[in-house]
């Protein structure tokens, strides 16, 4: 069976499939490196997401890594560019933790697991 999804629909499909991952979100705030997490479960050595906004002196760090396998993962089932799929997890990640995300500055890490660092503000 074939499901035809419009473009202007497509970001909400995305955001649904982003909540219906029911990701835990672990605070690392008492450490150094204050990273935010979301794990797909708390077991997991590898987060699918990490925001790195502030260290524990309080300097901004700004930071937002997105895991090759979550990119991998969604344009598996969805036409959506890897670019336009990184605008709507960093307006989602934004959402979720009440940041505003830049994505005008977009870095691959060269990292193998953690492959995108966009700029959170």
């Amino acid at each position: 069976m074939k499901y035809i999804i419009t473009e202007s629909k497509l970001e909400n499909v995305v955001r649904k499939y982003l909540d219906s991952h029911d990701f835990i979100i672990m605070d690392n705030s008492k450490k150094f490196n204050n990273y935010i997490y979301f794990l797909n479960n708390e077991s997991d050595d590898t987060a699918q997401i990490s925001v790195y906004h502030l260290n524990a002196f309080g300097e901004v760090r700004d930071w937002l890594y997105v895991s090759r396998e979550l990119i991998e993962l969604v344009t598996l089932f969805l036409p959506i560019p890897k670019s336009k799929l990184l605008k709507v997890i960093a307006d989602w990640v934004g959402d979720k933790l009440n940041l505003k995300i830049n994505y005008d500055d977009v870095n691959d890490t060269g990292n193998g697991d953690m492959s995108y660092r966009l700029i959170v503000k």
